[in-house]
């Protein structure tokens, strides 16, 4: 029986190869139709004032580099993960499938996004801040700035999700469309925008809330770590919303030519 499990599964393709490959190309496509809009929308409303060409090239290359590590390693670990959680998990797996999959879809969403919190917040200490620090050198951030992260950081953070999706059994297509839609809430929470969504700003992130992540002012150190949803930060404190008394000006800083390639790795 559990070879026939693991047979539908890597036939389904939840883990597999095509799915990745699928994913980079649509988000690359992407990237291209996105990119206008968030560019005419931030100079409609600027969080602040910024030179989005200052760092593009480099980022550009970041991207390439980065997506082409981590398509394999993610590939990799999570074929061996899902053989693992099938060989001790075969009748969940099969309540699990059962369920309607927009129910499926949603928990995978919400446990995945925990798991980012808790991924983020850990990255965040000693043992794992080299893998992050890279992301933090940020200087001008807009939409497509977020994507500079090393490798490592990149397979951290999207790991809760993955791994979510796997052990709900999300298929194929579904994964591939939730990854594009994540690439587009990563454009949308470091876009220069100037935005609230009232009293949904304590459920979901906004481009100022994040922002104050990247700042280095004090009071804003080690806070604001959510990707989707901002109830993990004020459920576990540590919220700080945006406010113009709060300095988010300060932040980033020049990485050393000979610190670029261990900073991409993120070792």
């Amino acid at each position: 029986m559990l070879s026939s499990l693991v047979g539908r599964l890597l036939k389904a393709k939840l883990v597999g190869l095509n799915s990745m490959v699928m994913s980079l190309l649509v988000s690359g496509s992407l990237v291209l139709a996105t990119g206008g809009l968030f560019h005419v929308l931030e100079n409609k409303r600027p969080l602040e004032e910024i030179n989005r060409t200052k760092h593009l090239k480099f980022d550009i290359v970041v991207v390439v580099l980065s997506a082409l590590m981590v398509a394999g390693l993610t590939v990799w670990l999570l074929d061996g993960f899902v053989r693992t959680w099938l060989t001790n998990n075969v009748q969940l797996f099969d309540s699990i499938v059962s369920q309607p999959l927009w129910l499926r879809i949603t928990l995978a969403l919400v446990i995945g996004d925990l798991g980012y919190y808790i991924a983020h917040r850990l990255m965040h200490t000693p043992p794992l801040w080299r893998t992050h620090v890279f992301h933090h050198s940020i200087q001008e951030i807009y939409w497509f700035s977020g994507l500079r992260t090393s490798a490592m950081n990149s397979l951290i953070i999207r790991l809760p999700y993955l791994v979510a999706m796997c052990m709900f059994a999300i298929p194929a297509s579904a994964v591939a469309a939730i990854a594009v839609g994540l690439g587009m809430v990563n454009f949308w929470v470091h876009s220069n925008l100037n935005i609230s969504l009232g009293p949904l700003n304590y459920l979901f992130i906004t481009p100022p809330f994040h922002r104050v992540h990247h700042s280095m002012a004090e009071i804003a150190i080690d806070r604001n770590f959510g990707n989707i949803l901002s109830c993990w930060d004020y459920l576990f404190r540590t919220a700080v919303e945006p406010s113009a008394e709060l300095n988010i000006s300060e932040k980033g800083f020049d990485v050393e030519s000979n610190q670029v390639v261990r900073q991409l790795v993120g070792l």
